[in-house]
């Protein structure tokens, strides 16, 4: 595959939907040089991490230095002088340098981070099947890609598992469709005339604090100051048209579980005080917590109220657009915790790294699990009951846009049962994914590769 700081082949459409699979000829020669053989010469080894990496072939190509990829544009440049290696960093506030992954690393990051979830919930728990196996009547897995997107390629005919909460490849996808459904009620709110801000609740917690118990202290707080006369008069007074609800968790070392709840308020009318609102909320909230047991909350962080001009100076995780109100609720479990704390997806990535010590990926595993038990059955995003309905905004769950068709979107290839086993089993599946933007060829030269690597190994055992 090429490195994606190299001008990369126009993709070509495929015939149609119902095309037969094709069978390319052995070693035969990929966009930018080299065989299928010589792509990946130990498939599933340590090897296999580099393809699809912004540090992969710059050694190897020769000729004029390459265009510097879209997403690259605006970040810092590195060439290993030894290897000829690409690397590109972002500086941050304090001078230091951070290394930025490409989009293709970040697609094999979400596959890793999904096994090593794998790995700790067992092979009976839903999110094994997801991305791993076709449904239920599938004759093939197809790949299909989306007109400009920035790297194309998706699979249809796979089992998801639409778990927000814990599947590292099911949560962005339905994050940002969520996102964009917030975006369309908040545009019509403020056409109205109507406001919209996001106050954020957290409460008092200790490293020793178990998670289910502190969600439970925190929901049993919310539940009580949202049924005190003062907070509903405070509701009418201000013509509070409905909210979204959306929890957000991390974990540190030193003060143990972080949940806190971000709520997105849709205003009737705009003029809406931020100051007297958050020393308002800040009263409630205090005494809900005291009465719940949970103790007092700091003034500081207990109740914080912020508009789109804070928000929007975070930078997506995901991307490189800014990050506004609506993805700050609808993404809070795709983000990455700051400040000493992790989130879900960066336990997974302490269990997944090799030079981890076996008691921090121990710890990070038992931390995980405990997420995945104080989560389940929870909803990660809720709107208050009518709100969608008065925005024109669609009802569906976290299944439904999950199954959803990618629109403006074309068939790449199509792969039969027996090569996506091979592909499943040598984990190849976002290295197949990323293949796509070199086009059909590429994408089916892999698969065969694939399937050969596969059929090797079979053979080695059975002579053994």
């Amino acid at each position: 595959m090429q490195s994606l700081a190299r001008p990369r082949a126009p993709m070509r459409r495929a015939a149609s939907k119902t095309q037969s699979p094709r069978t390319p000829k052995a070693g035969q020669k990929r966009p930018g040089g080299g065989t299928s053989d010589d792509a990946q010469a130990a498939v599933g080894g340590p090897s296999a991490g580099l393809l699809g990496t912004t540090a992969n072939f710059g050694a190897a190509f020769e000729g004029p230095k390459p265009l510097k990829p879209a997403w690259a544009v605006g970040l810092l440049e590195f060439t290993d002088s030894e290897t000829g290696e690409v690397f590109y960093a972002r500086r941050a506030h304090d001078c230091s340098l951070h290394l930025v992954q490409s989009p293709a690393e970040k697609r094999v990051r979400k596959f890793v981070r999904k096994a090593a979830a794998a790995d700790v919930l067992g092979k009976a728990h839903r999110i094994t099947a997801c991305h791993a196996y076709p449904i239920k009547g599938s004759t093939r897995v197809e790949v299909w890609a989306k007109q400009g997107a920035a790297l194309p390629g998706h699979f249809v005919g796979l089992q998801t598992c639409a778990l927000s909460w814990l599947c590292p490849i099911c949560a962005p996808k339905i994050g940002e469709r969520r996102a964009s459904e917030i975006e369309a009620a908040m545009t019509i709110c403020k056409a109205q005339g109507g406001q919209v801000l996001m106050p954020t609740f957290t409460a008092p917690h200790q490293r020793k604090d178990s998670l289910v118990d502190t969600l439970a202290g925190i929901k049993k707080a919310l539940r009580s100051m949202g049924q005190s006369r003062r907070y509903r008069e405070m509701q009418d007074r201000l013509a509070v048209a409905g909210r979204v609800t959306s929890t957000e968790i991390t974990h540190g070392e030193a003060n143990g579980w972080h949940p806190h709840f971000h709520e997105l308020w849709f205003f009737e009318r705009a003029g809406v005080n931020l100051v007297a609102l958050e020393s308002e909320l800040y009263a409630m909230w205090r005494k809900a917590c005291l009465k719940a047991g949970l103790g007092e909350p700091s003034r500081k962080h207990g109740v914080v109220v912020q508009d789109g001009s804070r928000a929007a100076q975070y930078v997506s995780k995901m991307g490189d657009k800014e990050w506004g109100l609506s993805d700050e609720i609808a993404k809070a479990s795709s983000k990455n915790g700051r400040n000493g704390h992790r989130s879900a997806w960066q336990l997974l990535d302490c269990m997944a790294d090799p030079d981890a010590t076996p008691a921090h990926q121990k710890r990070a595993a038992g931390l995980f699990r405990e997420y995945a038990e104080a989560t389940k059955g929870r909803q990660q995003l809720a709107w208050s009951p009518g709100l969608k309905k008065r925005y024109a905004i669609e009802d569906m769950n976290d299944e439904e846009l999950c199954a959803q068709v990618e629109e403006d979107s074309f068939l790449v290839a199509q792969i039969t049962l027996d090569a996506w086993r091979a592909i499943r089993r040598l984990n190849m599946q976002a290295y197949i994914l990323n293949a796509v933007q070199d086009g059909t060829d590429a994408v089916n030269d892999l698969v065969e590769h694939c399937l050969r690597i596969s059929v090797m190994r079979d053979a080695k055992k059975v002579s053994v």
